[in-house]
């Protein structure tokens, strides 16, 4: 099989919660203590809480691995982002949440890597407007292979036995 043959696949995504508009108000000076926790699988992230904010500003990033998208799906293909409000006294409130299909965007090739994803309620239906959420999500994959191994570890121990031959190693690089 060559190169061309072989259809990229992402292995892990990072996320970067950028910011949210729009949000309902639900702490008692009129303001949001919010934060955000996104999700891939079983793999939680929480941002720090930005307090007494009516659009808060985050730009917290977390990466998570995918190895459920080359497998073709699971739950590991669906990003949740909850934006929620600190409560002082009983659980914290939900302010919306953003629910992403990954495997969905990783092959969308036109779409912009930093998007504004609107809020649903509880239950994944658009009751009233909650808000927006800024996320940047970009795909990467690791080309390590069992053929590779890593030369930075060899090339240490090699060049105090047998200088000459990394030399000459390096300058055939050059001439290539």
């Amino acid at each position: 099989m060559s190169l061309a043959d072989q259809q990229w696949c992402p292995t892990s995504v990072q996320v970067t919660v950028l910011q949210a508009r729009g949000l309902r108000i639900k702490g008692k000076s009129g303001t949001n203590d919010a934060y955000a926790v996104i999700q891939v699988g079983k793999d939680k992230y929480q941002t720090s809480v930005v307090e007494k904010c009516v659009a808060p500003v985050w730009k917290e990033e977390a990466s998570f691995d995918l190895p459920q998208l080359q497998q073709g799906g699971g739950g590991g293909s669906t990003l949740h982002v909850h934006v929620l409000h600190r409560a002082l006294v009983g659980p914290d409130k939900l302010l919306g949440q953003a629910v992403i299909n990954l495997l969905q965007l990783s092959e969308d090739k036109t779409r912009n890597k930093t998007e504004w994803f609107k809020l649903l309620d509880k239950t994944g239906k658009p009751d009233k407007d909650r808000g927006e959420v800024l996320v940047d999500i970009q795909f990467m994959r690791n080309n390590m292979t069992a053929s590779m191994f890593d030369l930075s570890a060899a090339g240490k121990s090699r060049s105090q036995e047998k200088p000459s031959i990394l030399m000459s190693m390096s300058t055939m690089k050059k001439a290539a």
